[in-house]
């Protein structure tokens, strides 16, 4: 139920174990637009239904004890009104100008984080690639997955898209990011993260080949992965190498075999056999095909390229593909899922 911004009732909370469900009373006070969803694990949102800013909702609880999500109740949702609403998206209140958890809306990290960027730059990495049809199968509410669902990003069923470039070995990651901003990097709070510093260009580009953009994920594989790479050209480089790397691929016979097979399963030795025909012979054994389960179909999710050298903008895929060790196919065999949930 909406209510004014000023509320004056008074009401208590209860305690539960950390694992359980805990019941809170008062409201939520929502600081900006935020997804309200039936299932926030599912992130399934029935009606589109966001959180107006500073408007009040009657709380319910929280998912656990200092949990991350709030369930508030939402009046006229469809199918339930108890929706999910991230805590990073508002208060909540049990008496006038109290505040029991939650962020301030003011409370955003700046641009001018400092993250100490000496090192060498990476010549061990891993070049992530999804297939954006199939990621959206379980998160339909995020939102590239309902501008993907509504017909808005066609061209996803055309090409693979952008996970990241993680400089390896695993764990390789976080390079001179302080803790407070490391202990931020989680999906509701990316948007809090440092933007990565790229120019227009680059940002137009990589915001039609990583449809996570629109949920700030440059932000977080930036800080997560990007500081580890060590460029000289710093986030700009990072994404223009990333951004290259992946229109070869695209561009290639493993593009064509994705495109031409929507709605068909391929195998993962005709993904590597594509890469041997398009990148030279060896290149398919750097290549590991991850898939996910849905409704008892196997989707192909991702593909993960193993590359070692130093990637320039005029980088032979091949050469650095065969330089890397070889790995092992994962997933044998799985469908190019269409776009919508099937």
């Amino acid at each position: 139920m909406f209510r004014s911004f000023f509320i004056a009732a008074i009401s208590m909370t209860f305690a539960a174990p950390a694992s359980a469900f805990v019941k809170l009373d008062g409201y939520f006070i929502a600081e900006k637009t935020c997804e309200a969803f039936q299932s926030k694990n599912k992130q399934t949102n029935p009606g589109d239904i966001t959180t107006l800013p500073r408007m009040a909702y009657e709380m319910l609880g929280i998912n656990k004890e200092g949990g991350d999500y709030f369930q508030v109740t939402v009046d006229g949702a469809p199918v339930t009104e108890s929706r999910w609403v991230s805590t990073s998206c508002g208060l909540h209140v049990v008496a006038a100008d109290t505040r029991t958890s939650g962020t301030d809306v003011n409370d955003t990290v700046t641009d001018d984080v400092v993250i100490d960027q000496t090192g060498t730059e990476s010549i061990d990495n891993l070049l992530t690639l999804s297939w954006q049809p199939a990621f959206c199968e379980t998160r339909p509410g995020k939102k590239e997955c309902r501008d993907l669902n509504d017909g808005h990003l066609p061209h996803t069923t055309r090409q693979l898209s952008i996970h990241g470039l993680w400089p390896q070995p695993k764990g390789n990651d976080y390079c001179g990011v302080p803790n407070n901003i490391r202990n931020l990097d989680k999906p509701d709070n990316w948007h809090r993260l440092p933007a990565p510093e790229i120019d227009t260009e680059t940002a137009d580009a990589l915001e039609a080949a990583m449809p996570g953009f629109a949920s700030f994920l440059h932000h977080h594989e930036w800080i997560k992965h990007g500081t580890c790479y060590f460029g000289a050209g710093g986030a700009d480089e990072y994404y223009d190498d990333t951004l290259y790397l992946t229109g070869l691929v695209n561009d290639s016979a493993v593009g064509d075999l994705f495109f031409n097979n929507v709605g068909k399963e391929i195998t993962g030795a005709e993904i590597r056999a594509a890469f041997d025909t398009s990148f030279g012979s060896g290149s398919g054994e750097r290549v590991l095909i991850k898939c996910k389960s849905d409704s008892g179909r196997t989707l192909i999710n991702e593909i993960w390229i193993s590359l070692f050298g130093t990637i320039r903008l005029d980088s032979d895929l091949g050469e650095l593909m065969r330089a890397a060790d070889p790995t092992g196919m994962g997933c044998k065999r799985g469908i190019v899922d269409p776009t919508g949930l099937q």
